[in-house]
């Protein structure tokens, strides 16, 4: 049946559904419809179907079928729209697959284009849409009835259930380009996901406070008395990434010129670790590190024969620079934890061991360095990164400079009696005269 029509869920004696009651049913029609919806106008929902032509590659006949509505003037209304597409070839069918089953399609093809997903993202991915997205209304929801406001509920879920604002934006992040996905792959019409910017939770933008000196001193103190202490000087002095650190084998370190080549970066993907290249292309650089840097990993390095020669052939020779007592890489949270527990050793502010990539960039910034060998140095992709991240500090360094600059140039000396005779006349309101000085 083409056109709008009616249509409900009774069954007739056998068991078998009613046939549709169209707009203006013939008696043969009625005589197959619901008694009921026969004679009530309420009875039933309305829906539509028109003719979209033939399918160019099986020849068959497509139907374009619309979904229930409440009265016939919205079945009607959605028929007309629906034609309009169908004659712009601009129509896609209602698709019956849900936001939680498109997820895991979505994924698998974001990873197969290689467009450059690290492993950790990934499983970042599959955590939120296993936990969090799937399991929700939103997650059950077909994608075509996905709407605007199904979405701004579910960031609302999300913050009730007490989630940062940083993880509901990643949480939404991966909705957004999942749907995005669907919409460019024709499987929905439009993307109900963009511009998001007013619904979602606003970051906390407080600028990065970092230890004094006298503090970053103290803690490598502290933290000395570690086996693993030279990780956390390194760390400090050279603002190497977490997984860069934990990545960085002997082969790319030069004792002798006091260089480091960071070109790995080793994470943790679920249980597993994951090593692969640096965050970013900018990442990958060659560090001109520092004397006492020099020193803390000559040091390490004798730890390390030590413990190849204490443990012998149950010594795993892994190549990497920081390692347990049994030369195996450290695991990520491991060294995460050990900071934790140095830091409250100290009795310092609470500060992440990112932060210690952050406080390296501070101390540079106080010691005058400029803003482009600092973000060369912290891999950056552009110092325009750099000073966004390090606002605060650039305009504390750069009064710094600006004072020592102008402290090299001696003041000006103004003679005391012209400043008098200023006095005078301005008190006179006369205009002072002007003092010849020189020959």
């Amino acid at each position: 049946m083409s056109g709008v029509f009616r249509r409900c869920g009774c069954r007739d004696e056998n068991g078998r559904q009613y046939a549709v009651l169209g707009d203006d049913p013939t008696a043969e029609q009625r005589a197959r419809a619901c008694p009921v919806m026969v004679t009530d106008p309420k009875h039933g929902r309305w829906s539509f179907r028109i003719s979209a032509g033939f399918d160019p590659m099986t020849g068959k006949r497509r139907q374009v079928n619309g979904k229930t509505y409440a009265t016939k003037r919205e079945a009607q209304r959605a028929r007309n729209e629906a034609a309009v597409r169908v004659d712009r070839r601009e129509y896609i069918a209602p698709t019956r697959t849900t936001l939680a089953e498109w997820l895991p399609t979505w994924l698998e093809r974001r990873q197969r284009t290689g467009d450059g997903l690290k492993p950790t993202t990934v499983e970042n991915y599959r955590r939120y849409i296993e936990q969090d997205i799937a399991p929700s209304q939103l997650g059950q929801l077909r994608l075509d009835d996905i709407r605007r406001h199904h979405i701004e509920s579910f960031i609302d879920d999300l913050v009730v259930a007490g989630r940062g604002a940083v993880t509901v934006r990643r949480i939404i992040a991966v909705v957004q380009g999942s749907l995005r996905a669907a919409a460019k792959s024709g499987v929905i019409s439009a993307n109900p996901a963009r511009d998001l910017g007013d619904a979602l939770p606003a970051v906390d933008s407080r600028p990065f406070e970092p230890w004094q000196p006298a503090q970053v001193g103290h803690f490598l103190d502290i933290a000395a008395e570690h086996r693993l202490g030279p990780l956390f000087e390194v760390a400090v002095f050279t603002g190497m990434r977490r997984g860069e650190l934990l990545g960085l084998r002997w082969a790319d370190v030069d004792l002798g010129s006091g260089t480091i080549l960071v070109r790995r970066n080793r994470t943790t993907a679920g249980v597993a670790a994951v090593e692969g290249t640096t965050k970013t292309q900018a990442g990958t650089r060659r560090l001109d590190v520092d004397a006492r840097t020099v020193d803390a990993l000559q040091a390490w390095k004798a730890t390390q024969d030590a413990d190849r020669a204490a443990w012998g052939a149950e010594y795993t020779p892994s190549g990497y620079v920081f390692t347990d007592a049994h030369g195996a890489p450290l695991k990520a949270q491991y060294a995460t934890r050990l900071f934790d527990r140095l830091r409250e050793q100290a009795a310092l502010p609470r500060m992440t061991l990112h932060g210690l990539r952050h406080l390296n960039a501070s101390l540079m910034l106080a010691a005058g360095t400029d803003l482009a060998i600092v973000s060369k140095r912290l891999g950056h992709s552009s110092v325009q990164v750099t000073g966004d991240v390090y606002a605060h500090l650039v305009g504390s360094a750069s009064r710094d400079a600006a004072n020592a600059a102008a402290a090299l140039v001696p003041a000006r000396k103004a003679p005391v009696h012209t400043v008098h005779a200023h006095r005078a006349g301005n008190a006179s309101g006369a205009r002072p005269a002007l003092r010849q000085t020189g020959p």
